[in-house]
């Protein structure tokens, strides 16, 4: 066993990624009548050469998605679940993520520092907009115009 750590350890040093290297964006759900789920999408570019990324929000581990030279971590949850906060995306690479999900099971186990951590802004989400349906506007206007031009058609046919 420790062998294993030994040799991952040192792929780590050799191999690893370098939290420097690190540029993020991010996305939230914020508009409540479009999305029947929050999501959080976070699109970063890593200098980690042949190396599988994961990702840990609260403590989900979630996988991250590689298309070239971006990567992508995504979180989907009902409205109660992702409240309005700021969340950390923990990234870490494969010998950090065994490492966590060692810790995960063992709290004596230490905790591995992650390659990075990506602070995202939720502010929730709320309904945005107007308290009427714009629906409802073209409608009410569509009958005063043709009720104000009915009318001046029976005055003028009088």
């Amino acid at each position: 066993m420790f062998g294993v750590i030994a040799v991952l350890a040192a792929l780590q040093v050799a191999y690893g990624c370098s939290g420097d290297s690190f540029s993020a964006t991010s996305y939230t759900t914020t508009n409540l009548p479009l999305a029947t789920e929050t999501a959080i999408i976070v699109e970063f570019t890593a200098d980690c050469p042949d190396s599988k990324l994961a990702a840990v929000i609260g403590d989900e581990v979630l996988p991250v998605y590689t298309a070239g030279d971006s990567n992508m971590v995504t979180l989907v949850k009902d409205h109660a679940s992702l409240p309005s906060n700021s969340y950390n995306v923990d990234i870490y690479d494969e010998a950090g993520i065994v490492a966590f999900k060692n810790h995960a099971k063992d709290a004596s186990v230490e905790a591995p520092k992650p390659i990075k951590t990506i602070t995202v802004n939720h502010p929730g989400v709320s309904k945005e907009g107007l308290p009427i349906q714009t629906e409802f506007i073209v409608m009410v206007a569509s009958l005063l115009v043709w009720w104000g031009a009915n009318s001046i058609k029976a005055k003028i046919s009088e």
